[in-house]
């Protein structure tokens, strides 16, 4: 029953990542046609830059509690390297126990912020004021986004392959000279069984 959840969980933060993604091919074309726009002397729709500027809060929060669930984010590993696998695992756990608990204190002070702007009616945004854009626009993805990054910490905690792996290094560059390691170990023993026949 758990792995039925996991796999619905991930397809859910394997959804939004691919909005997220998505959001960002359409700020391309929004950039394209603002630019041409200008360059050829025509008008163009101001909401435009408001779409641009607004998406990369979305796009932030809606691909974060992917990247952490694939470790996919930035993480240098010094320390967890540098111990013992048993303190390792432990530190580990820790580490991510407090990402999760700081990701739940912003949730919940994001959520705040959402609720105050979401009830005052005067609340608009003032640097966007002839759109009549309410304050809550911009922060609603910011509960939500935390939230899920402090799940997805949090599912670290209690998994049985914790996070940090013991290597040293930057996880995302680390990540792909295994990959390569990998690849090359792999062709290495190709040639050489053709190389035996």
């Amino acid at each position: 029953m758990l792995s039925l959840v996991d796999r619905i969980w991930e397809k859910f933060l394997w959804c939004l990542m691919a909005l997220a993604s998505l959001y960002v091919g359409l700020i391309m074309v929004a950039i394209i046609y603002m630019t041409t726009s200008r360059a050829m002397g025509w008008s163009y729709n101001p909401m435009t830059f408001t779409f641009i500027e607004y998406g990369f809060l979305y796009i932030m929060f809606l691909g974060s509690p992917w990247l952490i669930r694939t470790r996919s984010h930035v993480y240098i590993e010094m320390l967890t390297a540098a111990v013992p696998d048993k303190v390792r695992i432990l530190l580990s756990r820790l580490i991510c126990l407090t990402g999760a608990a700081v990701c739940l204190i912003w949730a919940w002070y994001t959520f705040r912020i959402f609720l105050e702007q979401w009830d005052d009616p005067m609340a608009f945004d003032e640097l966007r004021a002839q759109f009549d854009l309410r304050l809550w626009v911009s922060t609603a993805i910011f509960p939500i986004g935390f939230l899920l990054m402090s799940i997805e910490f949090l599912r670290f905690v209690f998994t049985a392959e914790p996070m940090h792996t013991g290597l040293a290094g930057v996880a995302s560059d680390r990540a792909e000279l295994e990959e390569t390691k990998r690849t090359l170990i792999a062709e290495q023993s190709t040639s050489s069984k053709a190389g035996g026949q």
